[in-house]
């Protein structure tokens, strides 16, 4: 009885809360557009009058025990880069009845021929998806990818004739390393029965010149990844707000996702290959963490000193906000 009790409250008070938030939003939006003031000002003068609601602080503690529950629930994943482990192109294809395919044969292994079994290429490596009729059969959603090598298409979700090609030229880091993650992907799930003779083996079942270009470039590109984690842990991104005069970016010990023991203060952070910045929350104090030479451990000014930063105009250097003109 308790608990049925209980959940009649709850579900009183939900519905009542989402009367009241629909409300609020036409209030908000409302005051937004008139005196053309951001929405998370609006909230927090609001917040502060309701406060003196007892209906209002029961509902706002009932959401946030409720947002708490759930938010233990959801696994976060880590900003750290996993490891890649990396593509073994050797493919004995003298062992376990492996073959070597030309593009012609393997088109044959395409699911719509009952006497033969259904295959897809990725890399130029051939698995056995024929117990996945249900997905790689005619009219299935991944018939595209059977009969054929598509590595391309696995990345960059092109279907079309022109992108089901096995060609990477022109791939971007992440582009790469998705098809790696595939590659894994078929290496655990499905059996690998032989090579297709074309851009990345050759007619002897030897790995091409481009396939070891392209394991190359994703072994870069891991390497990319890793160095872009490592710089998020030390140059979190800001917090940001925007309206349609600007905005404005600030730091806290969170910002960024990133949780630390410092806050930090905007800056500039300049990509020097395209020249292109984002807004990174800096150490300002003490020993920097971002081992670049040009930050001296003795100078007490943090990562202020790295040659990536800049100031954004007309902000004051030990703030730890700056507004944005659009």
């Amino acid at each position: 009885m308790e608990k049925n009790r209980r959940k009649k409250d709850d579900a009183g008070v939900m519905t009542k809360t989402l009367a009241g938030v629909a409300a609020l939003t036409f209030l908000v939006s409302f005051i937004c557009s008139s005196y053309d003031i951001t929405f998370s000002h609006v909230i927090s003068t609001i917040d502060v009058i309701l406060e003196e609601s007892e209906y209002y602080r029961s509902t706002k503690e009932w959401m946030a025990s409720s947002i708490d529950a759930t938010w233990h629930e959801v696994s976060i994943p880590s900003r750290k880069a996993e490891h890649l482990q990396a593509i073994n192109p050797e493919v004995d294809v003298a062992a376990g009845g492996k073959h070597v395919f030309t593009p012609e044969q393997l088109h044959f292994f395409d699911g719509s021929r009952d006497s033969k079994p259904c295959y897809l290429a990725i890399l130029g490596r051939v698995y056995d998806v024929d117990g996945k009729k249900e997905y790689y059969g005619p009219g299935k959603s991944y018939h595209h990818f059977a009969g054929r090598d598509a590595t391309r298409a696995f990345t960059t979700g092109d279907f079309t004739e022109n992108g089901l090609v096995a060609s990477t030229h022109g791939l971007s880091h992440d582009e790469l390393l998705s098809i790696r993650d595939w590659v894994s992907f078929y290496d655990k799930e499905y059996p690998l029965v032989g090579v297709v003779a074309d851009l990345y083996y050759d007619s002897d079942g030897q790995p091409t010149a481009e396939l070891t270009d392209v394991l190359a470039r994703v072994e870069k590109a891991n390497e990319y990844r890793k160095a872009q984690a490592v710089e998020i842990e030390v140059f979190p991104p800001c917090n940001s707000e925007y309206n349609q005069n600007g905005g404005r970016v600030w730091c806290s010990t969170k910002s960024g996702g990133v949780e630390r023991q410092w806050a930090g203060v905007p800056r500039k952070l300049i990509e020097q290959t395209t020249k292109k910045f984002r807004c990174a929350c800096v150490k300002n104090f003490g020993p920097g963490v971002s081992g670049a030479k040009e930050v001296k451990t003795s100078s007490n000014r943090g990562d202020l000193d790295h040659p990536d930063l800049e100031l954004f105009p007309d902000c004051s250097p030990t703030s730890n906000s700056c507004k944005i003109v659009s």
